[in-house]
């Protein structure tokens, strides 16, 4: 184990201690989703579709803050706020997580500190149980109190986007999430959909998507509402 796997695995084991210390340790399963969907376009690319369980205790603007600072730290411990620093990024999920690297900030002045609308982030996440690794820039195109959304680039193209979309519901968040992965290019990027994608990223791939997805996203009513409600003790 080199030095930066053994400070990944301090990371993660402190963000695990602090779920567990509010009791919040296990993952949502697959079952709580409204609905979920698979499908092959005709262009060959592979689409996800997944109508969350509502995220309770949760609203648009929490939600918005969460995504423009998932990058940052906090020393919350599930007791208080006087525990080692913890990225916000690993509460999320304290297994599969790596890291999300802002690489811009915004040619207006805003700071980029986690995803920002107009800016570049690079996201780092492995699904551990077939260690699928994502290591990749993403593109913000939208980022309000209604949209998240962020084209997925490669080599100077792009090659999918991932959408979320929620409003309030009675008792907490409506969350949608949706991933479509394939090259948009006429003609040379169906031929690469069709012949080469299955190689790299098939509706096996999105299954397993669909659950880190929702294992991440029913997190957030565990850890949300009090990172926000104290988020002057974000790291900034």
């Amino acid at each position: 184990m080199n030095d930066k796997e053994k400070i990944l695995r301090k990371q993660r084991l402190q963000a695990r201690k602090t779920l567990e210390n509010v009791n919040h340790l296990p993952f949502k399963s697959e079952t709580t989703a409204k609905w979920c969907n698979i499908k092959r376009k005709w262009n060959g690319s592979i689409l996800v579709q997944i109508e969350h369980d509502t995220i309770k205790g949760v609203n648009p603007e929490m939600m918005q803050w969460w995504f423009e600072n998932l990058s940052q730290t906090t020393r919350w411990n599930g007791i208080d706020f006087s525990g080692p620093e913890i990225f916000n990024y690993h509460l999320w999920h304290h297994r599969d997580h790596i890291a999300v690297t802002p690489l811009n900030n915004a040619i207006d002045g805003r700071i980029n500190r986690g995803f920002l609308e107009g800016c570049d982030s690079k996201i780092e996440e492995i699904f551990n149980e077939v260690h699928f690794h994502v290591n990749t820039r993403m593109h913000t195109t939208k980022l309000d109190d209604k949209e998240f959304t962020f084209l997925i680039k490669a080599a100077g193209l792009t090659i999918g986007h991932i959408t979320h979309l929620y409003t309030q519901e009675n008792n907490g968040l409506a969350f949608y999430a949706e991933t479509e992965i394939g090259c948009q290019i006429p003609i040379i990027g169906w031929f690469l959909n069709w012949l080469i994608l299955p190689f790299i990223y098939n509706k096996k791939t999105g299954m397993h998507w669909i659950k880190h997805n929702i294992e991440e996203t029913g997190r957030t009513e565990d850890i949300l509402p009090i990172l926000y409600a104290n988020r002057k003790n974000t790291t900034l």
